[in-house]
């Protein structure tokens, strides 16, 4: 090191599998050196597309001082396992399923969550409902829970130039969970052009550790 730079080397390795034309392994593991302390990572996904199915499992690890900045930070210190599923009824209904566990490398923090639901799809209106379950056990050793019943509705109009989006999740007891409040949202995107949309959301979120009003507004090019 000379000053405040810090040298890193890293050294990593991954691979593919292809199981017939459907499903596909991945795995990668890395390591990282700098003055004074070592790090490693790893990850190993599954998926699986067939038609009406796609699927998708995995396991990621990453210790907080791993890699040289090119890691999401959110993902550092973490060790997270979960299953993403979609399953299409028709061609205008379909079942979606998520599951995953959350822990920290770093103290007692921990999450589990899971999402269940249903999704229909028209030429000029989706909507979706479900229900949707967090559970954290912070670094302090409490806990925060959340189960919310969770809807929504798009609407497209003028030949899709404008596209109209109203949800909502609501709360079936406490909302404890800060990543899974009771919220309400509405929203609208506008195509000035086919490469150029004016997009707008007002949202409302409440829980026990949240009370916020948020309102967003841009260009999409």
């Amino acid at each position: 090191s000379a000053g405040n730079t810090v040298r890193t080397n890293m050294g990593a390795v991954d691979a593919r599998l292809r199981l017939g034309e459907n499903t596909e392994v991945r795995a990668e593991a890395g390591m990282s050196f700098a003055s004074g302390s070592d790090a490693q990572a790893w990850l190993v996904e599954a998926e699986h597309h067939d038609g009406k199915l796609d699927l998708l499992a995995y396991a990621r690890y990453a210790e907080r001082d791993f890699g040289v900045g090119q890691t999401n930070g959110a993902e550092l210190g973490r060790r997270k396992f979960g299953l993403d599923a979609r399953y299409r009824l028709n061609e205008a209904l379909a079942v979606t399923l998520s599951a995953w566990r959350d822990d920290s490398l770093d103290d007692a923090s921990r999450r589990t969550a899971f999402q269940a639901g249903a999704s229909w799809r028209s030429r000029n209106t989706d909507a979706r409902l479900g229900l949707g379950l967090m559970h954290d056990r912070l670094a302090d050793g409490s806990t925060a829970k959340s189960t919310v019943v969770e809807g929504g509705v798009t609407q497209r109009m003028l030949g899709n130039k404008l596209e109209l989006s109203a949800s909502s999740s609501i709360a079936l007891g406490k909302a404890e969970a800060i990543d899974l409040p009771e919220r309400h949202r509405l929203s609208a995107r506008y195509a000035v052009t086919s490469d150029i949309k004016l997009v707008g959301t007002y949202e409302i979120a409440k829980g026990e550790g949240i009370d916020a009003r948020t309102a967003r507004a841009g260009v999409e090019i």
